[in-house]
């Protein structure tokens, strides 16, 4: 049965991570919701407000408390997403939330949360989420996580290139899931020190008025930019109206690339298709190297 929840002050990450709170919390074993929820950094810098989040797991050693801090961690995940923040004082408290939900995975379990009317600002930065989900489904044979994250309505304000950046975006994956803990670590804390995940995409889009980018294909990712890389196919609809609003935008190193990658592209049921690989900040097309840094 369903209760309001107050959770001991140890179940939360250290204060030196992040200050959490929740209103209207009603909890059981499996499953969590929260009316509202604000989540910030020790500095008041930087922080995450949503409007009603909803977590659930299949897995039936959870408890009340357990369920509570995989919510806060993937929440927290979520800033450190959007904003590139990465606090040294999560680690330890978010590999600990990824041991748990990797060893679920591995007995077959399934994880998800949705994020309704969110948003999170970093000084004058803001960006609004309409509507984000999250869902990982273990595999008892092969301990894969299959995962699917999902999100729209999203709005920026004070962002370098904002007019570039996607209003939707999907994609649809699978991972190991004992790098689990380690990616969640990395995301959120130290991302120089945590070792490579490797993740097989299936299907990515991400869309901005006419403009719509899709792929499909293999990374290695760390909580360190620089050290991520990917591999894959990929299709732009409406390549010319990027190109605009990358030129708009003052971009013109990217907008140069752009226009070479064009040249080298295949024309495929209305889109500009490449085979493309990502790594150190170069983008090779079609076997063409195109620096973006």
């Amino acid at each position: 049965m369903s209760a309001a929840f107050a959770r001991p002050a140890l179940a939360a990450p250290p204060a030196s991570c992040a200050v959490i709170s929740h209103g209207g919390t009603h909890v059981t074993d499996q499953n969590v919701s929260f009316d509202t929820t604000s989540i910030h950094t020790p500095d008041g810098s930087t922080s995450l407000t949503i409007k009603q989040m909803t977590y659930t797991t299949t897995a039936s050693g959870s408890t009340a408390d357990s369920v509570q801090d995989q919510a806060d961690a993937a929440s927290l995940l979520l800033v450190s997403a959007l904003t590139g923040r990465h606090n040294p004082a999560c680690s330890a408290w978010l590999n600990k939330q990824g041991q748990s939900i990797a060893n679920g995975l591995k007995a077959g379990n399934t994880y998800s949360i949705v994020w309704n009317k969110a948003a999170v600002t970093h000084a004058a930065a803001h960006v609004g989420i309409g509507s984000a989900s999250l869902k990982l489904a273990g595999d008892t044979a092969a301990h894969n996580a299959a995962a699917t994250l999902g999100m729209t309505g999203l709005t920026f304000q004070n962002i370098p290139n904002q007019d570039l950046l996607p209003t939707a975006a999907h994609a649809a994956f699978s991972l190991p899931a004992s790098e689990i803990p380690a990616l969640m670590a990395a995301v959120g804390g130290k991302a120089e020190q945590a070792p490579a995940v490797h993740v097989t995409i299936s299907n990515f889009d991400a869309q901005r008025d006419t403009v719509h980018l899709k792929g499909n294909g293999t990374a290695t990712l760390t909580g360190n930019v620089n050290a991520t890389s990917a591999s894959g196919h990929l299709e732009v609809v409406n390549i010319e109206t990027l190109i605009e609003k990358v030129r708009a935008a003052n971009q013109m190193k990217l907008a140069a690339g752009m226009v070479l990658a064009r040249l080298v592209s295949h024309a495929q049921n209305g889109a500009s298709v490449w085979d493309a690989t990502w790594s150190s900040g170069v983008l090779t097309v079609n076997g063409f190297p195109l620096p973006l840094k």
